[in-house]
């Protein structure tokens, strides 16, 4: 059964800060964050869990459906359930749906494009497909191997329509549907929670890292927050220290770990405790452990600096590093072309003091 929806509590859409549950959104991206298991650590345990449930076949071909035909699953508008979305996705004309992620590629094209392509010849053959998708985003952000694959659908709209709905269907109705109304209690408490407080007085950008609890890179953020005509706030208990980022009814989305604002008078010990399990996550690795120590004592600390002295991989050090400051614990800048990094004292603190209320109170 399709737990209720939560139209009683989100805020009508034309404020400028919205928090809500955006049940479309939510659901696609936890989907995707199963195909990132290996490249993410502390991510929620229900993405973890059903990843390890699912064959090596089984992720290949999530991993093929969610990152090729991304930009056709995303929804243009909002929906109030799943479900609801997946029947308007079943009932589409198949050729719109395939020309809905065409032109979405040519939107959010990272290169300055020539006039080569039109959404006609741009799939008139394999070769034509990837040379516009490599001219559009650059070879290197191309899987030329997973492009030429879906150009087996991308020029048959109606297989690639099945192929989506059917995919998306199984794994709502298999895995996603029972884990969405086990935590739509939780999730409906930080709606409520966030959407008491007065955000009169921050700017957009203030708010995000209000919200999401993170402190976001103003040179990459803060213009795009303040150009977007509202933000919409998602709580998630699967995203772990990360944010998803969407587009939802020309709002600028955010999708973040799900916990209460400071200071609330919403009562949720379940957002507390999820909480913590994201922050001590981060520090329950022995190398992260070392990380953090490294750069404790030696002040801010590059990237190469602590791969080289921890004798770590690229990947490993990546990972590590990516967590410990999707949590807090590191600030990230640019210095001479190298990330560097810098350890952040209050957010210790804070973990702290957020265990010793959740403990003692």
């Amino acid at each position: 059964m399709v737990p209720p929806i939560d139209n009683f509590i989100e805020t009508p859409a034309r404020t400028r800060i919205r928090v809500g549950l955006a049940p479309v959104q939510n659901a696609i991206h936890s989907l995707l964050l199963l195909t990132k298991t290996e490249e993410l650590s502390g991510l929620g345990a229900w993405i973890i869990e059903t990843a390890q449930k699912l064959s090596s076949e089984e992720l290949h071909q999530h991993y093929r459906v969610m990152i090729a035909f991304y930009h056709a699953i995303l929804p243009e508008r909002s929906w109030s359930s799943f479900p609801l979305y997946l029947d308007h996705l079943a009932n589409m004309d198949s050729v719109v749906l395939r020309d809905k992620m065409i032109s979405s590629y040519f939107k959010l094209a990272m290169h300055e494009a020539s006039d080569t392509f039109t959404s006609e010849n741009a799939i008139a053959s394999e070769e034509n497909y990837l040379s516009f998708l490599k001219e559009r985003f650059g070879p290197d952000y191309i899987d030329e191997e997973l492009e030429r694959w879906a150009y087996g659908y991308v020029y048959d709209p109606p297989a690639m329509q099945e192929l989506i709905v059917s995919h998306l269907r199984h794994y709502w109705e298999s895995y996603l549907a029972s884990e969405w109304e086990r935590v739509l209690p939780t999730l409906q408490k930080a709606v409520s929670a966030f959407q008491q407080v007065d955000f009169s007085q921050m700017d957009n950008f203030q708010t995000a890292e209000y919200i999401t609890g993170q402190t976001l890179d103003p040179e990459y953020w803060k213009e795009r927050c303040e150009k977007a005509d509202g933000l919409y706030f998602v709580p998630s208990l699967h995203v772990g220290p990360y944010l998803g980022r969407f587009h939802e009814d020309k709002r600028l989305g955010f999708i973040f770990g799900a916990h209460l604002p400071s200071n609330t008078p919403v009562n949720a010990p379940e957002l507390s405790q999820a909480d913590i399990y994201v922050r001590l996550n981060a520090l329950s690795d022995e190398t992260r452990l070392q990380i953090l120590k490294y750069i404790a004592n030696q002040g801010e600390s590059c990237s190469t600096e602590i791969i080289s002295t921890l004798d770590l991989s690229q990947s490993a050090a990546s990972r590590h590093l990516t967590q410990l400051t999707a949590t807090g614990y590191l600030v990230a800048r640019r210095l001479e072309g190298s990330k560097c990094y810098r350890l952040d004292k209050e957010r210790i603190g804070s973990t702290l003091d957020t265990i010793k209320a959740f403990l003692l109170h």
